[in-house]
């Protein structure tokens, strides 16, 4: 048996699976994530939001990413389209690793804009108080 985690993507929220589920296979993991993702589109709908949004991420017990499942593929299986084998979704880790690389790039760049303007404001305090002991001297 091997751990699998199912973290669960809706939109831009993320929700991490801390406890994990023990399946025998890759195979078994994924058709118990499909079975949690059908239960959990009705749920979704009745609080009028859109499961087409949804998704679980899934993780082995290293944190290898092992497969995506969109809660799309529930409506592809109603179609008479059924699940097959797991599918990485690799276009979707390289859009969210070139956002959360744009989002760190962005942080970088006011760390460094707020740490110049401190030095400046410490330079300019610092020749304040320079010029407060000449007056206070004279």
């Amino acid at each position: 048996m091997s751990r699998f985690y199912f973290h669960f993507r809706q939109g831009s929220s993320f929700a991490f699976d801390d406890e994990g589920c023990d399946f025998a296979s890759t195979e078994l993991a994924y058709l118990g994530a499909f079975q949690a993702a059908q239960e959990m589109w009705r749920e979704l709908l009745i609080k009028r939001q859109d499961p087409m949004l949804c998704a679980f991420e899934v993780l082995d017990q290293n944190g290898n990413d092992i497969f995506i499942l969109p809660f799309s593929e529930v409506l592809d299986a109603c179609r008479g389209r059924t699940p097959t084998t797991p599918r990485f979704n690799h276009r979707h880790l390289m859009s969210e690793t070139a956002a959360q690389q744009r989002h760190a790039h962005q942080a970088m760049d006011d760390v460094s804009l707020a740490l110049t303007r401190t030095r400046a404001t410490l330079r300019e305090t610092l020749e304040l108080i320079e010029q407060v002991n000449k007056a206070a001297s004279s």
